[in-house]
């Protein structure tokens, strides 16, 4: 009887294990055939996943200026793929266009660069990054994050207003 017991349980683990890594090639092949042509040359790529609804993540591809440029704004596309396990629009890809600013002030107005005199300050060691996102029926996405000079990636979170959602991303440079 415990043999049998074991026998079920390891078929059940080794299913269990089958499965998810199905769904998850699925989700990558899915995703690879899902990108529009004109992303295929994205130079920013990353992951973003939501903190209020556990099973809704996904992907972004897009095209932010480099070199970065202080204080100016850009306008870039952005491809936003829900994962197939996504409870919101599961497999789907949403091009947007992406409005955003890097600084190196905080947007809430904190300096990084305390009080002394202009001469004795050190070298910026990163960017404050802002940009929004905003859809026709309403949705927008704000994105706050950090970008270090000495790592090539961007890092946040967002706020989602209609429907509500905050969570964090990440995205690389190509």
């Amino acid at each position: 009887m415990k043999n049998k017991i074991l026998k079920i349980s390891k078929r059940t683990l080794i299913s269990i294990g089958v499965l998810f890594v199905f769904i998850y090639v699925t989700n990558e092949i899915l995703y690879r055939i899902s990108i529009p042509q004109e992303f295929n040359k994205a130079n920013w790529n990353g992951k973003w996943n939501s903190t209020e609804y556990k099973l809704v993540n996904g992907k972004i591809l897009t095209f932010i200026p480099n070199p970065i440029i202080e204080n100016s704004d850009f306008k870039s596309k952005t491809a936003l793929y829900y994962n197939i396990w996504s409870l919101y629009k599961p497999g789907q890809i949403k091009i947007v266009d992406m409005n955003g600013t890097f600084r190196q002030k905080n947007f809430n107005g904190n300096s990084m660069l305390n009080q002394k005199n202009a001469i004795n300050r050190k070298p910026l060691t990163s960017f404050f990054f802002k940009a929004k996102i905003s859809f026709a029926n309403g949705q927008s996405i704000e994105y706050t994050g950090e970008k270090s000079n000495k790592n090539p990636e961007i890092s946040g979170n967002y706020i989602s207003k209609f429907p509500f959602d905050s969570g964090s991303f990440i995205i690389n440079l190509e």
